[in-house]
């Protein structure tokens, strides 16, 4: 059950989106709820600033005013959060960082259970179709759930949870299961094979999912799907009006590196719901 709910402010639209997000659930799981504003400390590392007007040469009252500026600009979006929670009756704790944004996320995600951040954040103009990097940069380094928010709010009425029988997407399932179960929603479990060849593992593996989610009181059903996993992941949230996708970060034949795993991957890029990432 989550009880403890983190979420980044940054001032965008996305990070709008995932306030809302991150104020539904606290109500609806009676969770303890955190805004978090960081201050980019790498805005403070240049020894130039160039504005429209030309380049100013570094000096420590220039630097000190921007850091100042920057403080306040945090405080103002910390206390306008304040005033939406406060409106909508829930209590929550404000907090103001400095550092790397994502770095500041990992080395305060152990005091919650669910992290919430907007899938595009500041620059989302500049880029609209590119997800966030201090989301991406995150999840790299995440030991807690990760809800990646879309670009408008919609309450959460069905999940969908995707299995292929490793460690992460087991962990995943579990949340799913968590989440059903706490708002009183019903889950679909998905397993996708990526070729007709491996469709009878793809069925034991959400047939053993299913076993598990209704052994926890679980209103879950459970389908297989042949084709590139994060198209039909996509594709069965739509069908099945599923409004939450739940993946493991990482899976079987979805894991690059130290990044997002490419499935995975796929669907926060091009998802219209939220998806939550377990790792």
């Amino acid at each position: 059950m989550i009880r403890n709910i983190l979420y980044g402010i940054d001032g965008s639209p996305g990070g709008e989106v995932a306030r809302e997000y991150a104020l539904d659930l606290g109500r609806r799981l009676d969770a303890r709820l955190e805004a978090v504003h960081v201050v980019d400390s790498r805005l403070l590392d240049f020894p130039l600033v160039a504005p429209q007007s030309g380049v100013i040469g570094w000096n420590p009252a220039a630097l000190n005013g921007l850091q100042q500026a920057l403080r306040a600009r945090g405080e103002t979006l910390l206390r306008e959060t304040a005033a939406r929670a406060e409106q909508a009756g829930l209590p929550l704790v404000t907090t103001l960082e400095f550092g790397h944004p994502a770095q500041v996320f990992a080395d305060i995600q152990s005091r919650t259970e669910l992290v919430v951040l907007g899938r595009q954040g500041e620059h989302s103009k500049s880029a609209p179709d590119i997800t966030g990097s201090t989301m991406e940069r995150y999840v790299r380094r995440a030991t807690r759930p990760c809800l990646v928010t879309p670009a408008a709010f919609e309450p959460v009425g069905k999940i969908l949870a995707g299995v292929d029988g490793s460690p992460s997407a087991g962990r995943a399932l579990g949340e799913a299961v968590d989440l059903a179960n706490a708002l009183q929603i019903p889950l679909v479990i998905l397993a996708v094979a990526e070729t007709d060849g491996d469709l009878g593992r793809a069925q034991q593996t959400g047939l053993e999912a299913h076993t598990i989610a209704r052994a926890h009181g679980c209103a879950a059903a459970s389908l297989t799907a042949v084709g590139p996993p994060g198209t039909r992941i996509l594709e069965q949230a739509a069908e099945t009006g599923c409004n939450l996708i739940v993946l493991g970060s990482h899976g079987h034949g979805w894991m690059y590196d130290r990044l997002i795993g490419s499935a995975a991957a796929h669907v926060v890029s091009r998802s219209r719901t939220p998806v939550l990432l377990a790792s």
